[in-house]
């Protein structure tokens, strides 16, 4: 039998089980048999253990701690003893020491760019003034470091072939899901006792206090309805902001983690509620982009309530899997739900728009 081909797919930041580096990437070249598949990243809960995938974590603890200063060497340390023929990098603070490693090992490097980090830093303000500018600095030094040593480029968001035109040699690889076998029928929510949730990565651009207002305001209405928010909560003082503001208010139920989240735990929730609130603020940063919980929760057949953006409004409505609305608009909470719970959801189901085989298949080509 002949040997299978050494290849990594690493970050820093993210979990060795993060959906799109196990799930999707990981998962799709699995099914190839050709490949020895190593995934490193940030250490995990509780590490799973996946048939045929080495998960190797090199780094745990909050993101300011020193210790992730040590991580490029951990991961230059890693690439010597795997000799890869094949390295997918999804963070630029890995590019440097991969492009060093290229030189010195002779693989192929692919630059997986699933956030635009500079644009992020600039429009997001989750750092002072002082951190954004050296943050953006240091974003664009490594990736011009090592755009040479590139040979392939993934975008993990279609926008990215216009805010990047520099970058010619890529291949769009979007976070869509994979739809479940068994998909329900046509169907309308229970009016009475409506069970919302926000997951994922819990932050302000996310518009998480405007929905939780917005759900406070319906909740007078109807008032067995519930809401949980459940995920990632990297920055420390907003956690501490929504624990204080909102962790004793009847109906709401806060999972806060520090540390990223497994994936099946956070689908699990999802499959529990009835509603999935998507309320990002329309930042540049954000509006031009599909969220990933926008492609699992239509696979879910999830009933999402989000901001009015062309773009996002033309998936919700075709299938219909929900509404667009303005989070702001408190008063109109109620009239909302009232519209909501006459619409017959999913009459079209999940289709090739959605589905994460489409763009397995272009994945497993280009590898």
């Amino acid at each position: 039998m002949p040997q299978k081909v050494p290849l990594i797919i690493a970050s820093v930041l993210k979990p060795v089980d993060d959906t799109r580096m196990l799930y999707k990437l990981g998962f799709s070249i699995r099914e190839t048999n050709k490949y020895d598949l190593n995934i490193i990243g940030f250490s995990t809960k509780k590490t799973p253990k996946v048939k045929n995938i080495r998960l190797i974590e090199i780094f745990s603890g909050p993101r300011t701690h020193p210790s992730r200063l040590l991580v490029p060497f951990k991961f230059l340390q890693q690439l010597f003893k795997i000799k890869p023929a094949i390295v997918i990098v999804t963070t630029f603070e890995l590019l440097p020491v991969a492009t060093i490693g290229k030189w010195l090992l002779s693989y192929q490097l692919i630059y997986d760019i699933q956030e635009n980090y500079a644009k992020n830093m600039a429009c997001n303000q989750t750092l002072p003034h002082l951190g954004r500018i050296l943050g953006i600095l240091m974003v664009k030094i490594s990736e011009k470091f090592s755009q040479h040593a590139i040979d392939h480029y993934l975008f993990a968001e279609q926008c990215y072939v216009s805010e990047m035109p520099a970058i010619n040699n890529y291949t769009v690889i979007e976070n869509k899901a994979p739809i479940p076998a068994n998909l329900k029928p046509s169907f309308r929510l229970d009016y009475q006792s409506p069970h919302f949730i926000i997951s994922g990565t819990i932050t302000a651009v996310y518009g998480v206090i405007p929905a939780i207002n917005w759900f406070l305001q319906l909740r007078k209405h109807l008032p067995k309805a519930k809401l949980t928010i459940v995920g990632h909560c990297p920055m420390t003082e907003f956690a501490r902001e929504l624990e204080q503001k909102y962790g004793q208010i009847k109906g709401i139920n806060l999972d806060l983690s520090q540390n990223p989240l497994p994936a099946s735990f956070i689908q699990e929730k999802i499959n529990q509620a009835d509603v999935l609130l998507l309320p990002y603020l329309l930042l540049p940063s954000i509006k031009d982009k599909i969220p990933t919980k926008l492609y699992e929760g239509i696979a879910l057949q999830k009933v999402i309530l989000m901001p009015d953006n062309p773009l996002w409004k033309a998936i919700v409505d075709k299938y219909p899997a929900g509404m667009c609305i303005d989070f702001s608009a408190t008063d109109k909470a109620h009239s909302v739900w009232k519209t909501l719970s006459n619409i017959d959801f999913y009459q079209i189901p999940p289709d090739d728009c959605i589905d994460w085989q489409v763009e397995k298949r272009k994945f497993q080509h280009l590898i």
